[in-house]
């Protein structure tokens, strides 16, 4: 790395660039930050901020190392990172049970209960002890390890906080392109025409990483993946414990004393305003288990953009045929839960020239020119 203060460029400032500048910077590497808006301004400052162990699909998929992986480290990382930023993004383990939906689901999660360290089927009255707002029912549930949770927005922002403190610097600007000498990144081009020179450059932009496609000369085939939440006041104490669908819908109370409702999955481009139909989705779902939600309010109502790729694999390492250059977006519903794994992973990639922590293969993006993807 260079001695011109910008040995790395990260192009975006939401949670994955964050985390690739915090370990960076773990590793005595400056990087700046370009973020168009402000830091955490999508996705990763409006998730929920849960933080779920792998299930059995995950587990028997090429995500099981890296959910596996950033799972773990959340725990020691609560503790390292406020203290290194200064910043308590409110982090801590609650359960949440998968509720069974029909008998189906019931044969199905039992059947999980039994592969998965530390899992467990529950019966109905057990599940409501867990979860009291759920409504006493005919189906139990698989509980297993404990569910982390966080303020996405607080821990965005300790990760950059935690990075300046390091050395490291954040610069306000829309990155228009990629400067290079022959097939070599050299920097990043900024609206207005300047350039950031830099001995690497790493594009996180979310959703808009596809932008990038034209200035690497390879595919980045991100869209956008519509998600929306709803925020309610409890009207009882509660304990801080929640539950999903096996389908990925949740409701949980968090630390701040508001429960967490969620998420739709549109196809709907770059739109990102709460709509009405997104509303009234999310109030079935509450209603399907616990009817208590309907007298509570609704106190934010948002909706943010997560990258999804193809194959709903993350997109985490170098450009095949462009030397300094990296990829890290494509995380889908997971960007949180993945970014301490992707940060260290990358930090490693690029100071050592390879990952010993994690195995990026899965996540190669050159897996796409490969398949024909464009």
């Amino acid at each position: 790395m260079s001695d011109n203060g910008n040995d790395v460029v990260i192009c975006g400032g939401g949670v994955i660039g964050a985390a690739v500048a915090y370990y960076l910077a773990k590793r005595g590497v400056r990087s700046t930050l370009v973020e168009a808006n402000t830091i955490a301004h999508g996705a990763s400052g409006y998730a929920a901020g849960f933080l779920s162990p792998p299930k059995l699909e995950h587990l028997r998929s090429p995500m099981a190392a890296i959910l596996e992986q950033s799972y773990g480290m959340h725990g020691p990382l609560a503790d390292e990172l406020q203290q290194d930023s200064g910043i308590d993004y409110r982090f801590a383990w609650a359960p949440s049970p998968i509720v069974a939906c029909s008998e189906e689901d019931a044969l199905d999660l039992q059947a999980a209960a039994t592969e998965v360290e530390g899992a467990r089927w529950i019966e109905a009255d057990e599940l409501h002890d867990i979860s009291p707002l759920i409504d006493p029912g005919p189906r139990g549930a698989y509980l297993g390890r404990p569910t982390g949770q966080l303020d996405s927005y607080l821990y965005t922002r300790a990760l950059v906080a935690a990075a300046e403190r390091l050395g490291s610097g954040v610069r306000m600007g829309r990155v228009t392109g990629l400067a290079g000498e022959g097939d070599r990144i050299t920097g990043a081009t900024l609206a207005g025409g300047e350039t950031i020179s830099a001995d690497a450059v790493v594009v996180a932009m979310g959703p808009w990483s596809a932008e990038a496609g034209p200035w690497l000369g390879a595919a980045v085939p991100v869209v956008p993946l519509k998600g929306q939440i709803l925020r309610l006041r409890p009207n009882r104490d509660l304990p801080l414990a929640g539950f999903t669908e096996p389908g990925g819908d949740y409701l949980m109370l968090k630390s701040s004393g508001l429960i967490y409702t969620g998420t739709t999955e549109e196809r709907a481009g770059f739109d990102a305003q709460p709509t009405r139909a997104g509303h009234d989705t999310i109030r079935a779902f509450g209603a399907r288990h616990a009817s208590g939600l309907a007298a509570m309010e609704v106190v934010q109502h948002t909706a943010c953009l997560r990258p999804l790729s193809p194959d709903d694999r993350p997109i985490i390492g170098a450009v095949p045929g462009r030397p300094g250059a990296f990829l890290a977006t494509g995380h889908g519903r997971k960007g949180v839960l993945m970014s301490p794994a992707t940060g260290a992973a990358l930090a490693e990639l690029i100071v050592d020239g390879q990952s010993a922590a994690l195995d990026l293969a899965p996540f190669d993006p050159g897996r796409f020119a490969a398949e024909g993807v464009t």
